[in-house]
């Protein structure tokens, strides 16, 4: 007699490995978090407030340059505009794992003013020049 596993059991095992994979790779809001954190192209630096350091915490978070960024104290995550996608912006957790969403309306260029208000909502502004009177 062969010694086999049954189907069940692989499917079932498959199912949770792939279920934990998928669960490590979820966003995280950032919660607690004693930094500041400085967007220079598409990295990110933490800056520790009370000594002025910064350190690299994540390169290359991102396909294009994220700007007018905001934090979400709603729901813990931060937000910003993308240069690359155009007319995207970007949801980031505290991994620095990040969620893109297009947004068809969004102009293409200068949109470097952003925030979000206290229940959550982004607003962001695209910059000009304005005329002088």
């Amino acid at each position: 007699m062969k010694n086999t596993i049954p189907y069940y059991y692989c499917t079932v095992f498959i199912t949770l490995f792939l279920g934990g994979f998928m669960l490590a790779q979820e966003q995280m809001p950032f919660n607690c978090d004693y930094n500041a954190y400085l967007f220079q192209e598409n990295d990110v630096y933490a800056l520790d407030l009370a000594s002025g350091n910064s350190y690299l915490v994540k390169k290359d978070v991102t396909p294009g340059n994220v700007n007018a960024v905001g934090y979400n104290p709603a729901a813990g995550f931060i937000w910003g505009s993308l240069s690359t996608p155009s007319k995207s912006i970007v949801k980031i957790g505290k991994n620095f794992e990040t969620e893109i969403f297009y947004i068809p309306e969004l102009p293409t260029a200068n949109r470097y003013v952003g925030d979000v208000s206290a229940t959550g909502v982004y607003y962001l502004k695209p910059g000009g020049v304005q005329g002088i009177e």
